[in-house]
């Protein structure tokens, strides 16, 4: 496995991220706030402040040490929303192993064939292996039962000769699972019929808005965790930054409307780390929640 997307490697990346100009800005606020509290203790008691030139040093490590310690990674952060009582985190991870109910996203006609149609690397590839245990028939048989009540929308497409034929609108949302762990499925692109997935920021949008109101319906308030939906194969155009900041403006702006649900996380795999400013999303986090 790459060092990378392990617990070591994820702290290291992150630490590495953070810029020498950030820790040197925390480590100097410490080393500012020491001294101005020496300073004017050496002239009253002066005999309990002769450090000389190692007292100087010892000054320098303790600074640095807090600012290691200020600026030690974390996998994720949060905010609270001021209303609805509603709480939204960003963290590193492993959205399959997260205790909460899961958004999945898929293209429009629902493909579950893995290979060429569907990688086994995406999110679905890895709903369709880790939660179905590959049993592609038991999932095709759970989203046509889901599919039954959007059927009146869709349209067969003669043209599309691998996968599956029939088109759904953007923004179909199903739910599959239980009441004690529900999967979210929501179409945010069209699959082309030379099987590449076509999206773009009205797609991704029309996705959430459907998304947010089956949540609102089926989770009952319980806790939602999401991937970033519409980046790599889904060609939207848009990087996973702004998708990210998407997502969680979406959220937002339905949760003032009306309350979908207690907390969303948006889950940020690994290896996306590299095209993840995680530091500026924590920042973004932090300013748009009101």
């Amino acid at each position: 496995m790459n060092n990378k997307f392990t617990g070591a490697g994820i702290y290291f990346t992150l630490f590495r991220k953070l810029g020498f100009k950030e820790f040197a800005i925390s480590f100097s606020s410490n080393f500012g706030a020491f001294w101005l509290f020496i300073e004017p203790a050496s002239f009253f008691i002066p005999e309990y402040f002769k450090f000389g030139l190692s007292g100087y040093f010892g000054l320098v490590l303790i600074s640095l040490t807090f600012a290691i310690v200020q600026n030690f990674p974390r996998i994720s952060a949060s905010c609270s929303l001021s209303s609805p009582n509603t709480d939204i985190e960003i963290k590193i991870g492993d959205i399959f192993l997260e205790n909460e109910h899961l958004v999945i996203g898929f293209n429009d006609v629902f493909d579950t064939e893995l290979g060429e149609v569907i990688k086994y690397s995406s999110v679905q590839g890895q709903f369709l292996k880790r939660v179905y245990r590959g049993k592609q028939d038991q999932l095709d048989a759970d989203i046509e039962t889901a599919l039954q009540e959007h059927n009146s929308h869709r349209r067969q497409d003669p043209g599309k000769t691998r996968g599956k034929g029939w088109r759904y609108p953007i923004g179909t949302t199903i739910t599959l699972g239980s009441y004690e762990k529900r999967y979210f499925l929501t179409v945010y692109g069209y699959m082309k019929n030379d099987l590449t997935v076509e999206s773009n920021a009205d797609y991704i949008s029309t996705s959430l808005d459907k998304l947010w109101q089956e949540v609102r319906l089926k989770c009952h308030g319980t806790n939602v965790a999401i991937p970033i939906i519409g980046s790599d194969l889904a060609r939207s155009g848009l990087s996973r930054m702004q998708l990210s900041k998407l997502i969680i403006t979406s959220f937002i702006l339905e949760s003032k409307r009306r309350f979908i649900t207690r907390k969303l996380t948006l889950m940020i795999y690994p290896k996306d780390l590299d095209s993840v400013n995680y530091y500026e999303l924590k920042k973004f986090l932090k300013s748009i929640c009101f």
